[in-house]
């Protein structure tokens, strides 16, 4: 009778959370129509180009990584391709429109809380723990609007969760069926984002930690759950492998790759450069150094004020030294400061702007509970100072505060960055609108099938259904050669400009071959400028 009764609250404490969720997502996503940042672009337009017959094909040029020969472009080269599956599969339910593509978003957020919930009930013997760590996931400080943008830090934050919690299992019971599954989520969260093959490093010494009673098997042991943590793998992963070794040659692109050889992040849109060890290391150690140094501290910033909202970051501490014999958290304790190192000294600009933001997402349903653990625990040495205080009591009133802070920060970023002051007309929603300009001009002024060069192709595709390239980070000169190789007829440049072409922007340069015809934009300093691409002298 104990037992069923305990089913049943448990039961219910899960559809709770779920249905408090879910409707915290529905509220968060109803202000936004539309992707707010490039990544949202380019992964809802590659949906859209899914659920119209079009494949796994970009429409645009993005990045000259891999030396693009020209439009279409096989998609999803540098990002992977699931959070598309995802927003393809709202789309095939309910049409091609954003607010179908957010529907898996919605759901499959809604359930992270789950997560949270579930290792919070094997850390602690508190079920109080387990329901405050699901609410300050459901808001979660910074990451509130992302969980429901088109983009993958949804999907990866599910995935890779569950693969830190099946591994922490199969290092509690050893059972095979743990590292099936973990190896499965792995592979999902590998086609959520490349980072996700840190998980592989993860999983090589779990099986030798378990303990096994027979030495002489230990040895066949470890490889037959390394075995089906792999096949698991592979079978999820091995259709995205042979696609890539069909249109590229090799089964992992190596334009992702380049990125370890990167002076500054505006090298991702370099063109005709190669970034190889020989390159990096002609920058010299003073540079290389400092900018460790300087990508080190910020991301350091990332794990306290965006994973641990600021006031998490010594409770955590503390509850994860508490929780260091657990084997559960053990998979968590490998993978954070090897996806951090990865982050900063591996891909240092790119973790810098973004990566680590995003991966960091598998960790909060570690974090959370783990810092409630550490609230115990900081109150029970508070109680041993005042004799006063009721444990109990003094748990559940610091407990609440932290979702109270919780709840005030999330809101604090979210609505000044999706509503902007106005719930009828979100900022978020005229997020690059004057594209739509540019497409009113262009209506007038060019072909519908002449190319344009702009600072986003995804978002410019998403508001005017045209084919782009994007604008390199080099000078006029080299912007020049890439409209003669692509065909680009029109230049828009817009106050994002790299320092090469600050001055063509500001007007202090000119070239020969660019004639400006229109700026668009009520704001003058931050105008959009249209140039014609001209013929040259022969």
């Amino acid at each position: 009778m104990r037992t069923e009764t305990k089913g049943k609250r448990l039961s219910s404490s899960l559809i709770a959370i779920f249905a408090i969720s879910l409707a915290i997502r529905l509220l968060t996503a109803l202000p936004m129509r539309q992707p707010g940042f490039m990544d949202a672009h380019y992964y809802y337009v590659g949906a859209l180009n899914l659920i119209e017959g079009r494949g796994f094909k970009d429409p645009y040029i993005w990045n000259y990584l891999d030396n693009p020969t020209g439009i279409p472009h096989p998609s999803h080269l540098y990002w992977m391709p699931l959070p598309s599956l995802v927003g393809w599969g709202g789309m095939a339910l309910l049409g091609s429109s954003y607010r179908a593509g957010q529907v898996g978003f919605i759901l499959l957020s809604a359930l992270l809380p789950l997560v949270s919930y579930a290792v919070a009930r094997r850390v602690s013997d508190q079920r109080h723990h387990a329901i405050l760590a699901a609410l300050v996931t459901i808001f979660s400080g910074f990451y509130l609007h992302f969980w429901v943008s088109t983009e993958s830090a949804t999907p990866f934050a599910l995935a890779g969760s569950l693969t830190l919690l099946a591994m922490g299992l199969a290092l509690d019971s050893g059972h095979a069926a743990w590292f099936g599954l973990a190896g499965a989520t792995a592979g999902l969260a590998y086609l959520s984002r490349s980072d996700g093959l840190l998980f592989l490093l993860v999983a090589l010494p779990l099986p030798w930690l378990i303990r096994h009673r027979r030495d002489a098997s230990r040895m066949t042991f470890y490889a037959s759950r390394l075995t089906l943590f792999l096949t698991a793998f592979l079978l999820i992963t091995a259709p995205w492998f042979y696609r890539n070794w069909r249109v590229t040659g090799t089964p992992l692109p190596g334009g992702g790759l380049q990125t370890l050889w990167f002076h500054s992040y505006d090298d991702l849109y370099s063109y005709g450069r190669a970034f190889t060890s020989k390159t990096y290391l002609a920058w010299g150690w003073r540079n290389i150094l400092g900018s460790k140094l300087h990508v080190a501290a910020t991301n350091l910033m990332t794990v306290i004020a965006v994973d641990c909202l600021i006031f998490l970051f010594p409770l955590a501490l503390v509850g994860l030294w508490s929780l260091r014999r657990r084997r559960l958290v053990w998979p968590f304790l490998l993978y954070a400061p090897l996806l951090w190192l990865a982050m900063t000294i591996a891909f240092t600009y790119p973790g810098w702007r973004g990566g680590l933001l995003h991966s960091s997402t598998a960790w909060l349903p570690f974090l959370f509970p783990a810092a409630l653990v550490g609230l115990d625990r900081s109150v029970d040495w508070a109680i041993r100072r005042r004799h006063t205080w009721d444990a109990r009591q003094a748990g559940r009133v610091f407990g609440t505060g932290i979702v109270l802070l919780a709840v005030l920060l999330s809101g604090r970023i979210y609505f000044p960055k999706v509503l902007g002051g106005s719930l009828a007309d979100p900022v978020w929603n005229r997020s690059d609108l004057v594209y739509r300009e540019v497409d009113t001009w262009l209506t007038t002024h060019a072909a519908p099938t002449d190319l344009v060069m702009v600072n986003n192709p995804p978002s410019f595709y998403y508001h005017t259904r045209r084919s782009s390239v994007v604008v390199p980070a080099e000078g006029p000169e080299t912007l020049v050669r890439i409209c003669d190789r692509y065909g680009v007829r029109f230049v828009v440049l817009d106050h994002n400009v790299v320092p090469a072409l600050a001055p063509l922007y500001q007007g202090q340069v000119t070239h020969p071959r660019l004639m400006e015809r229109a700026r668009l934009g009520d704001n003058i300093e931050h105008q959009l400028i249209i140039y014609q691409v001209v013929e040259g002298s022969p």
